[in-house]
């Protein structure tokens, strides 16, 4: 509105000026005695006044009501918070093992009320002194009430950085518990430019635990980028810790607050929504207008929850364990999105049959999915819950005749997350997000390849071939092996996907399902019996991996993981011909360059020590295409003749069809086969 009005006062100004004629405008204007008539002046004096007003109410609520914060100010603010809380970074804190809260939701007024109860747990081998409360650094986010079932003494010195100690009259030993409560209040007032808040909605509420209070100093609050910390005379930052770092081994990527907790809440919400939040709904019911839901986790979780609530249409289903046990599958979705609901209670029925197969049992009585705005452009795996974009699912346009099933697809990938993340989760450190995200990967192209053809896998992986080169060129950095990948999703999620699809394809899908099941049967975090001296990173996956490896694909599974490995391939030459007894001989010749990429970013020739597919197509009586043979060929030359014998007449020859080898041209890996 205000640069409406603006506007409006431009075109008044410059309403009287001529177009037409040699003077200039501006002459024009001058030599006009009266450029403007009575009317026009009082519209002028309208809009100007009208103007100013704007600005001042925009000025009163942008600067008084709330606090702009530009970009200077805030860096200013996040380098102060550094220097100095940094000291407090790996201070000894109680963990997280118990959580209650009692959440007031009022998606019209965008606002809500939380009173919480955490029970805090000496997990370490030294006594703690105090404990240090971080709040959430939100202008609309206020903390109050915070008490302790023991004497404390308040230290507000940094009270401007959200950052509260409480030093503790009597310290709490190992193993010793205190009690946390606190109240926690979000509410919008005016206009807040600088800080647009989209999780408390009218409808579609969706906010996590990393907005509840934290335990101890927040490195999210840090100046990340490299180039910033170098101008502002920060000392260089590492962006994921090395696995040599002794302090991340025992932090998990969720954060060190916690690593499995008891959990209740109950959730207060306009009387239309369904509020949902993870466990069993043990209680719904109906008070001053409003909504309720009580819900409790029957069995300890990972510390990571979300509080979700809008206006719901569900669909429902069961499904059942190799005992017969039912687990509730639930589909939260808007009226009108229904589109793809069929796709996704599909791969959540065949995920949880391949993944309790494969991998060890689901620990829960429930699944649901929640769909959330837009806003959020992104699906996250939480303790029986996940919260789903309705943009990656619900609305996706799909045509199945030329698309992969991405709704499909994404949904075995979350679900993958109840065992990759939730079961298993990762230190802090290089590698984290290859067991975390590139076992995910892994899980839902297993799930895929159980409903689609071939045809469509191999779309999928073309499709995947193609955005990590595309994606690779948008980093500065050198390229890491995938055990030492840091925050480069082109290479856990794209690139993983490949590698891991080829390990299988390789070494067999059995064997590397037998490494992940005892991978995750030795570090399953919500076992009784798993108490974390540390949490696992690449270095212990692989040692599952090599050990049900064939020694032939030893030098295999190193180039996939440990070295960053590209190819170069091509057809050179193919002849065929039909023999006298019906049969076609076909020889094909393909040319193979191999390469390690160093540390430095250079290019080293390496030795060809491999093995290439070749798959060949015939033609069905209709013409339509179809596969007469696939095999596997030792690769150990730059340059190398293969003869195959073939039952049908070819049509086609394709070498590295699945790309199990990552190369960046593949359009000479196909030739058509002609005869005479």
């Amino acid at each position: 509105m205000y640069w409406i009005v603006f506007c409006c006062i431009i075109f008044i100004l410059t309403s009287k000026l001529n177009s037409s004629g040699s003077e200039r405008k501006l002459v024009r204007w001058k030599l006009n005695k009266n450029p403007l008539s009575r009317n026009l002046k009082f519209s002028l004096f309208v809009a100007f006044i009208l103007w100013v007003l704007l600005g001042g109410y925009i000025y009163y609520q942008t600067n008084i009501v709330n606090s702009y914060w530009s970009k200077t100010k805030q860096q200013n603010f996040r380098v102060a918070y550094e220097k100095r809380l940094k000291k407090f970074e790996y201070h000894n804190q109680p963990e997280i093992s118990d959580v209650n809260l009692q959440v007031e939701l009022y998606p019209q007024k965008n606002s809500y009320t939380i009173n919480g109860t955490y029970l805090l747990t000496n997990n370490s081998d030294t006594n703690i002194s105090d404990i240090h409360i971080q709040k959430l650094l939100k202008e609309q986010v206020k903390i109050s009430n915070i008490t302790f079932d023991i004497a404390t003494k308040p230290d507000s010195t940094y009270l401007d950085f959200g950052y509260l100690i409480y030093s503790l009259e009597k310290p709490l030993k190992p193993k010793e518990s205190i009690a946390m409560e606190f109240t926690q209040k979000y509410s919008v007032s005016g206009l807040n430019i600088s800080d647009v808040e989209t999780k408390i909605i009218k409808n579609g509420t969706f906010f996590n635990n990393k907005d509840l209070p934290t335990l101890g100093y927040n490195r999210k609050y840090e100046i990340s980028n490299a180039k910033e910390r170098q101008q502002l005379a920060l000392a260089p930052r590492k962006i994921i810790a090395k696995k040599s770092n002794q302090n991340e081994l025992q932090n998990a990527v969720n954060g060190d607050d916690g690593y499995k907790i008891n959990f209740e809440i109950v959730i207060g919400t306009d009387k239309n929504q369904t509020a949902i939040a993870p466990g069993t709904l043990v209680k719904k019911w109906e008070k001053d207008n409003r909504s309720y839901f009580h819900y409790k986790m029957e069995e300890p979780m990972v510390n990571f929850y979300s509080i979700v609530s809008a206006t719901y249409e569900v669909s429902k289903s069961i499904w059942k364990n190799k005992n017969q046990e039912n687990t509730a599958l639930e589909i939260y979705y808007q009226k009108g999105h229904e589109y793809n609901i069929n796709r996704m209670m599909e791969s959540m029925q065949m995920s949880l049959d391949y993944y309790t197969t494969n991998f060890s049992p689901y620990p829960y009585q429930q699944i649901r999915i929640m769909e959330i705005p837009r806003y959020t452009q992104f699906a996250q795996s939480l303790p029986t819950s996940i919260p789903f974009s309705e943009d990656l699912g619900f609305m996706l346009d799909i045509d199945d005749t030329k698309d992969v099933d991405m709704a499909f697809y994404i949904t075995a990938h979350e679900l993958a997350h109840q065992w990759w993340g939730l079961q298993v989760a990762a230190a802090n450190v290089q590698g984290r997000h290859m067991i975390l995200e590139t076992l995910a990967q892994y899980s839902a192209i297993m799930v895929l390849k159980q409903k689609y053809s071939k045809e469509k896998i191999q779309q999928f992986l073309k499709k995947e071939l193609e955005i990590y080169w595309e994606d690779k060129g948008n980093y500065e950095s050198k390229e890491k092996p995938l055990i030492e990948v840091e925050n480069e999703d082109h290479i856990y999620y794209r690139k993983g996907v490949l590698v891991m699809h080829a390990l299988q394809a390789y070494i067999g899908e059995d064997k590397v399902n037998l490494a992940l099941r005892n991978f995750i049967k030795d570090w399953n975090l919500i076992s009784p019996s798993f108490f974390q001296e540390k949490y696992p990173t690449t270095e212990d996956l692989m040692q599952y991996l090599k050990e049900v490896t064939p020694d032939m694909y030893q030098n295999t599974l190193t180039d996939l993981l440990e070295k960053v490995t590209i190819y170069d391939c091509k057809i050179l030459d193919v002849i065929c011909r039909e023999r006298n007894d019906k049969n076609y001989e076909l020889r094909i010749t393909v040319g193979a360059k191999k390469y390690h990429i160093l540390e430095n970013g250079t290019k080293q020739v390496a030795p060809l020590k491999d093995w290439i597919d070749i798959e060949i197509y015939g033609e069905n009586a209709d013409g339509s295409s179809k596969i007469i043979a696939l095999k596997e060929y030792k690769l150990d030359k730059n340059k190398s003749s293969f003869t195959i014998l073939l039952s049908e007449k070819p049509s086609k020859v394709s070498i590295d069809p699945y790309y199990k080898l990552i190369e960046k041209n593949t359009t000479d890996n196909q030739k058509q086969i002609w005869f005479p």
